[in-house]
Parts: C-alpha cells; sequence; structure tokens
C-alpha cells in the first residue's frame, strides 16, 4: 500500500470546464506524428471528452502537481464531509483510475 503523503499527482491532459462548473477532461484520440498527420484529420474532433461528477471535478481542481494526496484528501473532506467517507479509499481508487488511463502522472 502507497502511502497518500508520497504521492504528487500531476495533470497529463487539457481539460474544459462546463456551464456547471463541472470538468471535462480532454484525451488526445491519437499521440503517434503519423496518427496526427494522416488520420486525426479525417475526424471530426480529435479528442475523446470525459465529464466528471462533482467530487471528481473538486479532486481535479486540486491536482496542480504540488499537493501530495493526503492534503488533496483532507481539503476534498472539508467541501464534501461524511458524503466522501471512506475518502482514502475513494481517492486512492479514483487516483489509480486517472493514472492507468494516463490524465495524471506521479
Amino acid at each position: 500500500m502507497v502511502n497518500m503523503y508520497d504521492v504528487i499527482p500531476r495533470p497529463c491532459v487539457d481539460f474544459e470546464t462546463d456551464v456547471d462548473g463541472k470538468i471535462i477532461l480532454l484525451k488526445p484520440k491519437f499521440r503517434s506524428a503519423f496518427a496526427l498527420k494522416y488520420i486525426l484529420p479525417l475526424f471530426k474532433r480529435k479528442n475523446y471528452k470525459i465529464h466528471l461528477d462533482d467530487m471528481g471535478t473538486a479532486v481535479w481542481k486540486q491536482i496542480d502537481g504540488i499537493k501530495n494526496a493526503g492534503i488533496i484528501v483532507e481539503e476534498i473532506e472539508k467541501e464534501f464531509g461524511t458524503d466522501i467517507q471512506p475518502a482514502h479509499e475513494r481517492l486512492g481508487i479514483f487516483l489509480r483510475m486517472l493514472k492507468n488511463s494516463k490524465f495524471i502522472d506521479f
């Protein structure tokens, strides 16, 4: 098990904010130079859009490459109170999902 105070997440993708204030992550459809040059122009949009809920948005806004995951948990617990319990486990799972999808890096 990893100590939350040792992990510092940093964002690896761009994002937008919708009219409700929720975050939309923009994941590029292609990364290779060949695909970007020859295949991507055939598509209408160059990114996949991943819409985050209220808690995901709050966590994403805290991810800045400076704060460690432990501090992020404390901030989220202040904002959501008991609605996010067990906070450490939920944040750990969420950060792992973001890392596996290459939205963040540690």
